[in-house]
């Protein structure tokens, strides 16, 4: 009995020391990097929309995929989260990422994935696709762009 319970334990511990425990995340997005914001969804959304305005180079450009003009644009989903687009011109790379209320006053932004290039079809998810450094890189760029301006 006693050495079942010790495999167990092992089993388990193991898993949840892996790096890919959010699999087991319940939800949309379960993989996003997930940022607090102590302010409504709206006001959320408002801010991100007078930042793209702002800087301008934050709006996705529109190109060409498959023969066809496309612009990604931002849009609530019928899940209830807004998912909005920011292009990192300096990398070449357009960033995904929601708006979700989380309580009267407080809402979460969490970031999704992020496209190389001004194409489609080879997103790449948050805190699963990519390297240890790329989620660093990546998630420092955002606070600094995003999150730290809309605070």
């Amino acid at each position: 009995m006693r050495k079942v319970f010790s495999i167990n334990l092992i089993y388990l511990l193991s898993i949840f020391s892996c790096k890919d425990v959010n699999k087991f995340s319940a939800g949309s997005y379960s993989y996003a990097e997930v940022f607090e914001i102590n302010s409504s969804k709206e006001r959320v959304i408002k801010r991100v929309d007078s930042l793209k305005q702002l800087d301008t180079v934050l709006q996705v450009p529109a190109f060409k995929w498959a023969g066809d003009n496309v612009l990604l644009d931002d849009k609530i989903q019928k899940n209830g989260y807004f998912v909005f687009y920011i292009f990192i011109k300096e990398r070449n790379q357009i960033i995904q990422a929601y708006i979700q209320q989380d309580g009267n006053n407080h809402a979460k932004i969490g970031l999704i994935s992020v496209q190389n290039g001004l194409s489609l079809g080879n997103w790449r998810e948050v805190n699963k696709d990519l390297s240890d450094e790329e989620n660093r890189q990546l998630k420092e760029i955002f606070k600094e762009k995003v999150i730290s301006k809309i605070k």
